[in-house]
Parts: structure tokens; sequence; C-alpha cells
């Protein structure tokens, strides 16, 4: 009597009732509906949870919707338009899980989220693992380097003459790409009065490696290291048929920060081989102020160390070789800049200032994230002359256009927010030769 005063009467006839298969049926349901109410006495119901809708992938189309389509959308609907630094370009990394309500990223889709620029979000739904690392973004050991704070929590590296030595690949990035340019050396002397004239143009490839110094000096600071090699003029000039090659190396330490202060100091060395042959160090700095996720203010200076007497060999345009002497050195130059951040890598810095050679500076670099570990990077630099007479205007200007692919492994890697090198390898518009 109990297993049936659970059913509703009415849904039960003396006709059905006597129906063997009606009969089997009641019962069926009869005895579920006490085992629930057993289980609901011990348990709590389970509910599964529906799962999130899955995302647009970005694309044009995505961004340059029809603005018909949400024209006529209040200001209170779910619904509107976006533009580049709204969406893609956003300041931080391009997620969108939110907050999420449980621990231990027990929420789906939140805090495990993998995508262009943003990799896994240690910052929601992790941080009640806690841990050895002690830093605010990556608080559970594994789960991604810490923000490069502590090796307990670094990923594995990749080996590489096993066993002798293992590099973590996320370290590093990797550029290629070509560049034009001009400095006063592009215009030799090539005897009495006369002089020649010409550009450079060519590729590069190198890399640049940032690591972070917290475990070997206890303060937040990181240190970088970096190669560029060019190869212009591959065919040479008039004046001369050597083709014009560079080694740029840089390196030193900076600190990176989420908002306030943000320095860092580097060392710049060129050897240079064309029509003479020169070794020339400068130093580099940076002091900024981080206002923001998004919005970046400072200082660049870059102030030459040694100089360099060269001894030149070209040909004038009689064909008779001509030796001369040149003593060269690198330009201090004075910037002040404004850099607007998006995304992990993504960033555009516009600056203005001077030199001590009168040199009126003008430039802007932008190192736009692509797909994945790629970015694309242009910088451009123009030095105007001034009224330093000792060169004449076209022979003092000076220019630098250099386009570059770049590839980060560890680009969504959470150590890279810290330890990604604050500062680019030294190229031609960084490292302004003069004579």
């Amino acid at each position: 009597m109990t297993i049936f005063s659970s059913l509703p009467t009415h849904s039960v006839s003396r006709s059905s009732l006597c129906s063997p298969f009606v009969a089997a049926m009641i019962a069926v349901v009869a005895i579920s509906a006490v085992d629930n109410q057993s289980a609901s006495a011990d348990t709590p119901i389970r509910l599964k949870r529906s799962q999130p809708v899955q995302r647009t992938a970005w694309s044009p189309a995505r961004v340059d919707a029809d603005a018909s389509a949400v024209g006529n959308a209040n200001s209170g609907s779910l619904i509107r338009q976006v533009g580049f630094l709204e969406d893609y370009g956003a300041c931080g990394p391009v997620c969108d899980c939110g907050e999420c309500s449980g621990g231990y990223i027990a929420e789906p889709a939140c805090g495990m989220e993998y995508e262009v620029s943003c990799g896994m979000e240690p910052v929601c739904g992790a941080e009640s693992l806690g841990g050895p690392c002690g830093c605010d973004a990556c608080s559970g050991v594994g789960m991604g380097g810490c923000d490069g704070y502590d090796s307990a929590c670094e990923i594995d590296c990749f080996p590489l003459f096993l066993p002798i030595l293992r590099i973590d690949w996320n370290r590093f990035e990797f550029f290629f790409g070509s560049q034009a340019y001009h400095n006063p050396m592009n215009d030799p002397t090539t005897g009495a009065g006369t002089e020649a004239d010409s550009g450079s143009f060519g590729f590069h490839q190198g890399f640049n490696e940032g690591r972070n110094l917290r475990p070997w000096l206890g303060a937040d600071l990181s240190a970088q290291f970096g190669l560029r090699a060019t190869q212009s003029n591959l065919h040479g000039e008039d004046f001369t048929g050597e083709t014009r090659n560079q080694i740029f190396l840089t390196g030193g330490l900076f600190r990176r920060v989420d908002y306030g202060l943000q320095y860092g100091v580097v060392l710049d060395y060129l050897n240079e081989d064309w029509y003479y042959q020169a070794d020339l160090l400068q130093l580099r700095g940076e002091i900024s102020w981080k206002m923001s996720a998004c919005h970046n203010f400072g200082f660049h200076w870059m102030a030459g160390v040694s100089d360099d007497s060269v001894v030149t060999s070209v040909t004038n345009e009689a064909g008779a070789a001509f030796a001369g002497a040149e003593t060269i050195e690198a330009t201090n130059q004075y910037r002040a800049f404004y850099r607007r951040l998006f995304g992990n890598t993504g960033e555009w810095t516009s600056y203005i200032g001077g030199t001590d050679d009168e040199h009126f500076i003008l430039g802007s670099d932008i190192d736009v994230p692509l797909k994945s570990c790629f970015s694309m990077q242009v910088s451009s630099t123009y030095f105007s002359p001034g009224d330093e007479g000792a060169l004449v205007d076209h022979v003092s200007e000076g220019w630098n256009l250099g386009i570059s692919v770049v590839y980060r492994p560890g680009a969504n890697h959470p150590a890279s927010r810290y330890r990604r090198p604050m500062f680019d390898v030294a190229d031609n518009g960084s490292f302004f030769v003069f004579r």
C-alpha cells in the first residue's frame, strides 16, 4: 500500500490494472520512486551542468560585422559592435572565462581555456590550489611557471644533445625579415671633395632570450641576451664590391611590472664589415611608468661607450682606389615614448626625441600577434639632420625600416608575462652610427 500511495490515483484505472504489462510497468516505476526517495535522504541530487556555447573563432568578418544588424539595439542590450582593440586587441589576453564560481578549476571552460595569445588561464579557477610559488597568477605546482618566478613551477625543457644540455625554448623568440637603412657611412669620401651616395637593403635573422633571476638574486629582475645578423648591399655599391655584414649583440637586465615603475638597461655591441671594419659599444636604457594594463609611457636613452678609428678602402668614379680614415661612434639618443599594449605580446610604441648631433628623431614600432606563437614586427625610425655643419644634410640624414616575422614558442606560457625581453636586439635604428 505504501508503494502505490506515492503514485497519482488518477493515473491508474481498473481496466489497466488487469493488464499484466501495465502492472509490471507500475511496479518498476514504484520501485524507482522508492529508490530515489531513499537516495535523496543520503546524498544530494546531482544535476548535469549545461556546457558553454562553443566560441566563434576570430575572423575579420566577426570584427567587421554589419552595423545595421545591431543598429537598433538599445543601450541595455547584450549585443553590441566591437572593434579590434576592444576584442582581439584587448590589453590583456583575449580570454572570456569571466569569473569562476567554483574553486579547483570546477567550472568547464574556465581556468583551463587555451587560445591564441591566451594559453591556460591560471588566474581564473586555479588560485585556490596553493603551493610554493607565492605569486599572483600561478599558485599551483606545475601550473605554468609562476609568472617565471619559481623554478619549481617551470614546465619541462626540450633536451638538446642528451643528456648534456637542456634548453627551455619557452624563453626564446626567433625572428627573421628584411630591413632598409641609411647612415653617414653609406656616403663615404672617395677623394678630395667627392663623396658617394647609397642606401642599404638586405635581410636579417636572430634570436632574443629572457630568463628570470629571482631564484639566484632574490629580486624581481630578469636578464636578456640576443643576437641579430644582417646582410645588406648583397651586390656591392659603386664604390665597393663588398657585401655589408653586421652582427648586433644585446644583453642586460630589466624588470617588468603589471603597474608602476618599469626599468632596464642593456649593453649593445656592433661588429661591422664592409669597406671598413669597426667594433662599437653603446648603453641603452628604459625607465617608464605603467599606468594600467593598456598604457605605458616613459623615456629611452642610448649612450655611446666607445668610438673606433677605421681605415676605409673605396673606389672613386674614375675607378681609382682611395684609402681614407674615419672616426665613428654610436650617437647618443634621447627619446620620450608612449606605448599601447594589447594581447600577451602585442604592443605599439611611438616616440619623439633628439641626439647630441642635433638630429630630430621620430619613429614607431608595432608588434602584432598573428596566430598561435607568431607575430609580425614593424619598426621605423627617422633621423632628421640638424644644424651640425660637418656633413651635408643628405649625408647626415638617417633612417631605418625593418619588417620581421617573430616566433615565440612560449608566447602562451604564463612565465613570459615578466621574463619576456624588454628590449629588442639592437638594429640600425636603435644603434645609429655617425662619423
